[in-house]
Order: structure tokens, then C-alpha cells, then sequence
């Protein structure tokens, strides 16, 4: 294997495979973390409005906000890298010959959505 069809190996992958699936992931977590918490600031709320609930809402908010970031960090990433090597593909012709023989790689990265934020 040469160091271009390592290269492309590796940086196709990420942008297609590795980062797509990372941001799921972290959109998966803020999903999770919205729905958690969500009833508890609820029952917090229905028992007499205790400070806890207040806090409480606000973390999830916070932590919500950076895992939505990090979601956008890997898509923004992902695209990054496919648009890098899609112009790589262009000058040289081992690279194109690599993609070539890797089509599934043709087009832009399947990227999840970011995550819904949770009612304030």
C-alpha cells in the first residue's frame, strides 16, 4: 500500500465513517440528556417549585449546548476533510485512482442532525 492510498484510506474514513459516527453519538447523549432530565425539573417543579428544579434545568441547558457543539465540531470536521481530499482527488492522479477504486467515498459525508434543544 502506498503512503497516498494510506492517506486517503485514512482521511476518507474519518470524514465518512469515524466523525459522522462520533457526532451521532454525542447527539445521541444531548437526546438522552434532555429526555432525563426533562421530568425530573417537572416533578420539581409540581413539588412546591424547589431551587433544585431551577438549577438543575439550567445544567441540562449547558451541557445540552456543548454537546450540541461538539456534534456541529464533528460535522464541520467531517465535511472538512472529504472537501480536502476531494481536491487532493483533483491534482494527483493516485488519489483519483484510490477513489476510484473506493466509490462508496463519492459525495459528500451522511451526517447526522444536530440535536433539538430542550424547552426552557
Amino acid at each position: 500500500m502506498s503512503v497516498i492510498e494510506i492517506k486517503m484510506s485514512a482521511i476518507y474514513r474519518a470524514a465518512h465513517e469515524e466523525l459522522p459516527a462520533q457526532a451521532t453519538a454525542f447527539g445521541t447523549h444531548a437526546e438522552l440528556l434532555t429526555t432525563g432530565i426533562g421530568p425530573a425539573v417537572d416533578q420539581l417543579a409540581l413539588a412546591g417549585g424547589h431551587p433544585l428544579g431551577g438549577d438543575l434545568a439550567d445544567l441540562s441547558v449547558e451541557l445540552f449546548a456543548h454537546l450540541r457543539t461538539l456534534v456541529r465540531t464533528f460535522n464541520d470536521s467531517a465535511v472538512a476533510l472529504d472537501r480536502i481530499a476531494d481536491d487532493f482527488v483533483e491534482v494527483d492522479a493516485e488519489a483519483a485512482a484510490w477513489l476510484a477504486q473506493h466509490q462508496r467515498y463519492l459525495g459528500d459525508p451522511d451526517l447526522p442532525t444536530e440535536p433539538t434543544a430542550p424547552e426552557v
